[in-house]
């Protein structure tokens, strides 16, 4: 799908329309981690609201852009907001776990650089219908891709007891995990449990700490990152991102919560490393170390930012770079 014109605008700017939609995070930070070049091939793995997008877009390079999303009501609003303005952009309607065949379909074997921002759009939270927050009450959805059959309300009223917990306990790191389970089970023994709001208020009846806020928040977020596969998915994605790298190619990751940047970390430093055999012993793994690791610390957003947006505070965002020749 393309538009007519590009842009010529150079500097890092959001339309209102996009802060409504969601307001990107780290938005000038990430875009000089990409370091973009001209004649450049580049992914954005989560277009959400496009902001990385147009960023990425209006940088003043000569570049192709790739934008991948899962969610339907995403791509219509980059189609209306995007499409019409740059000519270099490709829209691509797929869960980035399919980077390689996603791009392939598009003839395309190598990238220059690739961003990750993971989590959830302000939209889609904000949204009772998707059922994704505890603040808004409606149906138990939660699916990034409303294609998909199984959703959080069948997870909340048919999964077993030590299903329930372990979700709530790997994906959320809810220490009243067992607590809460517990208490769905019996509720749902009565009643279907259909909304946010029923979930809402059997995690605070269960929870023990003071912290209800908290764990509702952490039930909520295993329930979503279960339901869409996250962890694995960003696991397959980001091998996949390394194999069509060029070298000197930058991989951008912006995540949320400390499973997701964990997950980020020691990808990165187990593809740095150039041994992995035990320590005093030859070598002989054969591993090939693919990447350099930009950041030795995560980048977090400013106290600024976070004031301004408070789905920011945190964030971190980790950067490598494809090894070889240029």
């Amino acid at each position: 799908m393309f538009g007519q014109n590009h842009s010529s605008e150079t500097e890092i700017v959001t339309s209102t329309a996009e802060k409504k939609y969601h307001i990107p995070v780290l938005l000038k930070e990430s875009i000089a981690a990409l370091n973009l070049r001209d004649g450049g091939i580049y992914v954005d793995a989560t277009l959400g609201g496009g902001g990385h997008t147009r960023a990425i877009l209006n940088s003043g390079k000569n570049l192709k852009l790739y934008a991948f999303d899962q969610d339907e009501n995403a791509l219509k609003f980059a189609e209306k907001n995007f499409l019409s303005a740059y000519k270099n952009l490709v829209l691509i309607k797929n869960n980035f776990a399919n980077l390689r065949t996603g791009l392939a379909l598009e003839r395309i074997k190598k990238i220059d650089g690739i961003l990750f921002d993971l989590g959830v759009s302000f939209n889609q939270i904000s949204n009772p219908a998707r059922g994704f927050s505890y603040l808004h009450d409606g149906n138990l959805d939660m699916r990034m891709d409303e294609s998909e059959e199984l959703t959080a309300f069948d997870i909340i009223n048919n999964f077993p007891l030590k299903k329930l917990r372990d979700i709530f306990f790997e994906f959320g790191e809810e220490r009243e995990a067992a607590h809460i389970a517990s208490a769905i089970v019996s509720k749902r023994k009565l009643k279907k449990i259909k909304t946010t709001a029923e979930l809402s208020e059997i995690i605070d009846r269960s929870t023990h700490s003071k912290f209800k806020m908290k764990a509702k928040a952490r039930i909520f977020q295993a329930l979503r990152i279960y339901l869409n596969r996250e962890i694995e998915v960003l696991k397959t994605a980001l091998n996949d991102a390394v194999k069509i790298l060029n070298p000197g190619g930058r991989l951008v990751v912006i995540s949320y919560h400390s499973i997701e940047d964990r997950v980020v970390k020691k990808f990165f430093q187990y593809e740095e490393k150039s041994c992995i055999c035990p320590p005093n012993l030859p070598c002989v793994c054969d591993k090939v170390s693919t990447l350099k690791i930009i950041t030795k610390k995560p980048i977090i957003p400013s106290s600024e930012e976070i004031a301004e947006n408070r789905m920011a505070r945190s964030a971190k965002m980790r950067v490598a770079e494809k090894k070889g020749e240029k």
